[in-house]
């Protein structure tokens, strides 16, 4: 029997947690940094903060890879997407240098949040059924592009320290109250709409969830301010249109408030996940 562990980042967010095969699981943790903003001219406000992700380096992996592999004999690394950060890229440099009888495959999951903790449980799952490390990769890329991602980003600083926006066009954004929307495609954040108001950002994640006709999961990332978006009608709104399925609401953790601002609200919509044959 095949004895896989998953190795994942502080980024991922779970649905439940104590899902099947939850004691495969173990979490690398970004560092976070604050950074300050300095303005590019006159008009713009004094300096602000911005926090930032520190990615744990190759030796860090490597640490774990040694204690992981006391009790395993396969190691997933599933981490958030290579666009966001660099740590997909740390963790095939030290399974690349790792000489050990442990197999190690890494997987970019071009998501992160609750899109990667959906993933992570279903990685779980299968270890913990006993599929091979082959096995597990194979179902994890197949249920990649399944996992869908919109993100609500008010505190565009984020989006400016990123490179998506210019610092001036972040502060004339703030100053007129848009809420920018961008999709999660392919690891990448593309805008999607600008709306002003709670309303107008209700009906685009509602016409988002149009697009499925029968999603596996549906869940909701609030932000420590919840004054843009209430979740009990995008709740009813679910369960009017899905009724057998799952809806979940998740406060953001901190390193995905690192990456998009404490204010950032995110819906996931996954798919029904491809069945692993026997």
């Amino acid at each position: 029997m095949a004895n896989v562990c998953i190795l994942t980042d502080s980024t991922a967010q779970f649905t439940r947690p104590r899902f099947p095969g939850h004691e495969r699981v173990y979490v690398i943790s970004f560092g976070i940094q604050t950074g300050i903003i300095r303005p590019m001219n006159s008009l713009l406000p004094p300096e602000a903060q911005c926090q930032q992700l520190t990615p744990p380096s190759a030796r860090i992996f490597s640490d774990y890879f040694s204690r992981l592999s006391r009790e395993f004999d396969s190691i997933l690394i599933i981490t958030l997407s290579s666009f966001l950060s660099p740590m997909v890229h740390y963790a095939e440099e030290a399974a690349c240098q790792y000489a050990n009888h442990v197999s190690i495959h890494v997987v970019d999951s071009q998501t992160t949040a609750i899109g990667l903790g959906l993933l992570i449980q279903i990685a779980a799952g299968a270890a913990g059924a006993g599929a091979t490390l082959e096995e597990i990769e194979r179902l994890v890329r197949a249920t990649i592009p399944r996992v869908y991602m919109l993100f609500c980003i008010p505190e565009m600083n984020y989006l400016a320290e990123a490179g998506y926006l210019s610092r001036s066009q972040a502060f004339v954004g703030k100053m007129m109250g848009l809420l920018p929307i961008f999709s999660l495609e392919e690891g990448r954040l593309s805008p999607m709409a600008k709306v002003r108001t709670q309303r107008h950002l209700l009906e685009s994640f509602q016409e988002f969830i149009d697009e499925f006709s029968d999603p596996y999961h549906v869940a909701l990332i609030r932000g420590t301010d919840h004054k843009y978006l209430r979740p009990r009608p995008l709740r009813a709104y679910v369960e009017d249109s899905f009724p057998q399925t799952p809806f979940s609401v998740h406060t953001i953790g901190a390193h995905l408030a690192a990456l998009f601002g404490s204010q950032c609200m995110g819906l996931v919509v996954m798919e029904k996940p491809e069945v692993r044959s026997k």
